[in-house]
């Protein structure tokens, strides 16, 4: 079998003593499973080999460099060790509360209107009102907005 033809094992997760490789091509096929884990525990420096061929899931605990490891099991026609693409960045969702930029928006018309020197009634209506959204003040007392 050349190595074009033999399965691509992805490293799912590695570190020192421990590594995780996924065989999609070859999940579901309990034979094959059974003969790498035969075939990996026999490799020097492999301490315990588990397999679960529904996943496709190979998990080996070694010593030494998983490199050495993957070279003896494409030697022994067993899979090729390639690595996992990298996995999508998580971004964060970034939402506004609209009540918020309305009590800004009210704020930043108060204080407008305080440095043209209007204050009565219509800085300490904005004031109020950007107060009352904003969740500063309610009616009941329990700062729930009067909602």
């Amino acid at each position: 079998m050349s190595d074009a033809s033999l399965p691509l094992a992805l490293v799912a997760h590695a570190m020192p003593g421990r590594a995780r490789l996924r065989i999609a091509d070859r999940r579901g096929d309990a034979a094959y499973f059974a003969s790498v884990s035969k075939a990996l525990s026999a490799i020097a420096g492999v301490r315990a080999v588990e397999t679960a061929p529904m996943t496709g899931s190979i998990l080996i605990q070694h010593s030494g460099p998983l490199a050495r490891i993957g070279v003896a099991a494409q030697e022994a026609q067993l899979f090729v060790v390639g690595e996992a693409p990298a996995a999508p960045r998580e971004t964060t969702e970034f939402s506004i509360n609209p009540q918020v930029v309305a009590a800004l928006a009210l704020l930043a018309a108060a204080l407008w209107q305080m440095s043209r020197e209007r204050f009565f009634p219509p800085a300490i209506t904005l004031l109020w009102y950007a107060s009352r959204l904003g969740g500063v003040w309610s009616l009941d007392g329990d700062g729930d907005n009067g909602d």
